[in-house]
């Protein structure tokens, strides 16, 4: 392997890598010009540097297929190596050259990767007293990794050389995220979580602790034509080592198979327990049409940026394309029921036709797959909003148990919770939900507002100051913490947040009044009467079937000024038009001052709700 040229896009790596995707590609020349001085290394201790590692280690690597380059004419201790080729072979052969682990056979082989393979396993019978390759540890046996409960996904690396094809790497680094979340016994952080670390230096032990795991799975994925591959690298983070290094190659249509035999493959080496129900979803799986695939991933980028700007469009648009090319691809349909679930009446002209729109989209993903998670919790979102307590919890716990790791299901079910009153429960699936996801938006605001439901009130205002900090745009961070001061007594505080929000949200209807129920309980009247006269100009703009102008809006204004016929009068129409909040209408601060009156009780005794 000694004084290679790289060889283009693939360097060193396609070498000793060459798979089905490159066999009928001409190579390219040997004479290819050295990559650029920046990149070169020119000592032991340059190469031990950049790896992390001491020199020692770095010349033992050397023997295994570290791409160092010699020069005959000079002295043998005169060597070279280049960052980029470096590069490729650690993203490429890394856990098998530094556990001493070979690599375990990939799905499908190209002829020139079985050709490679039988000269590594020649050498590897020669040097077996060595432990080269580490064929003497499966021989005579290796120590049993400790017990991992814990992992995260790592970002796949894109290795096409084509940044417009990150969509997909990260797209299958969430389809991996999912279908190890089916695993009971695996906690499984989201994507959201490990997306920091794309393009660290850090060594994966030190990951691992950062984000309080028992192990990461890294890894690569390129795709060509109809091909694509995976390398997947599992490492446990203590003590640190290697646990699986594969290759998976197979056609594009596949893809979901693919997905489960990672999933099946890592619950193996780790060797947590998988029920029945749990091996059965991770073995079955249809084959997919790789454009519906592609438009999948691209509907799903889209979602997980709700609620920024247009996001829930782009997403719509993109699912009803996979379901186009594919009119069998649950996942797409799942897609588009949570989406109406997700966005409460954004894609229709009022609510209650979100919802209808939502429910066929529910049944018709159910039709082609009862079992994913997906598609139980937007139908859990619908039950609850149809005030159907029982049905919201069943499907709550359906969703969760098909996939534990499901970090939006579980603060859905959260919401359940405490508006059922059951606040410590509420808090438990927070706090789940918090440690698989601690960088969501939606996450860290419904737990601050199930810990202060709870009475934990500085965890609660911690968990929605940092929601703030990762969108000050987002209206019902703002809100919830502003109930938060409201109840506290803080008028003033609520009045400051609230007007911050403003700025950031072109004055949402919703905060304009909360903000004047805050002024009003301050003793700030007509503030509070100038924002109610501004919402009713905005209400009077808006056709009889658009009715987006929340109705809550003047039943928080109307509470807080002490109106209480204009307060139920709001009140009556919403719960005619079964608006969203009536769900928690039990536990909301903001309606304090009608709490007392026997309307209100009548109200929640309708609505179904405790009220302890």
């Amino acid at each position: 392997m000694r004084g290679l040229k790289p060889t283009g896009a693939w360097g060193f790596a396609s070498m000793i890598k060459a798979d089905v995707m490159s066999v009928d590609k001409p190579q390219p020349s040997p004479e290819q010009r050295e990559p650029p001085v920046s990149e070169r290394l020119d000592s032991w201790k340059e190469i031990a540097t950049y790896l992390k590692r001491d020199e020692s280690t770095a010349r033992r690597w050397e023997k295994e297929g570290l791409p160092v380059h010699r020069h005959a004419h000079k002295k043998k201790a005169t060597i070279c190596a280049y960052t980029s080729e470096i590069d490729i072979w650690w993203n490429v052969d890394r856990v098998r050259l530094e556990a001493g682990e070979p690599a375990a056979p990939s799905r499908r082989r190209s002829a020139v990767w079985w050709a490679a393979a039988g000269l590594v396993l020649l050498g590897v019978g020669v040097g077996l007293g060595l432990n080269v390759a580490g064929v003497r540890d499966r021989l005579l046996g290796r120590p049993a990794a400790g017990e991992i409960t814990s992992m995260a996904v790592l970002p796949l690396k894109n290795l096409s050389g084509d940044p417009r094809q990150d969509y997909f790497a990260d797209g299958m680094t969430e389809a991996l995220i999912t279908e190890l979340g089916k695993i009971s016994t695996l906690r499984v952080l989201s994507y959201r979580s490990a997306i920091g670390y794309r393009q660290t230096a850090k060594p994966l032990s030190e990951i691992a602790r950062e984000l309080k795991v028992d192990a990461l799975l890294d890894g690569a994925v390129v795709r060509s034509g109809d091909r694509v591959r995976i390398t997947a690298n599992l490492v446990e983070a203590v003590p640190e080592r290697h646990l699986l290094a594969e290759t998976y190659e197979f056609d594009s249509r596949d893809v979901l198979a693919v997905q489960g035999a990672v999933a099946r493959d890592v619950a193996r080496k780790i060797r947590v327990k998988v029920t029945a129900e749990e091996q059965a979803r991770l073995t079955t799986a249809r084959r997919v049409d790789p454009e519906a695939y592609e438009a999948y991933l691209l509907g799903r980028a889209y979602f997980d940026k709700i609620p920024a700007g247009t996001s829930w469009m782009r997403a719509k648009e993109y699912f009803e394309k996979a379901i186009a090319k594919d009119p069998g691809f649950a996942p797409a349909y799942a897609g588009m029921a949570q989406l109406y679930a997700r966005t409460r009446g954004s894609l229709a002209r009022n609510p209650e036709a979100n919802r209808v729109q939502a429910r066929q989209w529910v049944e018709k993903a159910l039709k082609l797959d009862e079992t994913l998670a997906e598609t139980h919790a937007a139908l859990a979102r619908l039950t609850f909003y149809e005030w159907d307590w029982a049905g919201a919890e069943r499907e709550y716990r359906r969703a969760v148990e098909l996939n534990p790791s499901y970090a939006l299901a579980r603060i859905w079910y959260a919401q359940y919770l405490y508006a059922m009153q059951r606040f410590e429960e509420a808090v438990t699936q927070a706090r789940f939900a918090q440690q698989l996801d601690p960088g969501s938006l939606v996450v860290n605001t419904w737990a601050g507002r199930a810990y202060f439901l709870a009475g934990q009130v500085e965890e609660a205002m911690a968990s929605l100051q940092k929601a703030l900090e990762l969108d000050p745009g987002y209206p019902d961070a703002s809100i919830s913490l502003a109930q938060s001061y409201v109840t506290l007594g803080m008028h003033q505080n609520a009045i400051s947040a609230l007007q911050k929000a403003l700025i950031f949200t072109d004055r949402e209807p919703l905060v304009l009044g909360v903000l004047a129920h805050a002024h009003a309980r301050a003793g700030q009247r007509a503030e509070a009467l100038k924002l109610v006269s501004e919402l009713k100009r905005l209400d009077e703009r808006v056709g009889p079937e658009d009715r987006n102008i929340p109705r809550f809006s003047f039943i928080f204004a109307y509470a807080g000024l002490g109106d209480k016929e204009q307060a139920f009068a709001w009140l009556e129409r919403a719960y005619q038009e079964r608006r969203d909040p009536m769900t928690t209408l039990n536990i909301e601060p903001l309606v304090d001052p009608l709490r007392s009156d026997p309307r209100f009780q009548d109200l929640v005794r309708r609505i179904g709700l405790p009220s302890k």
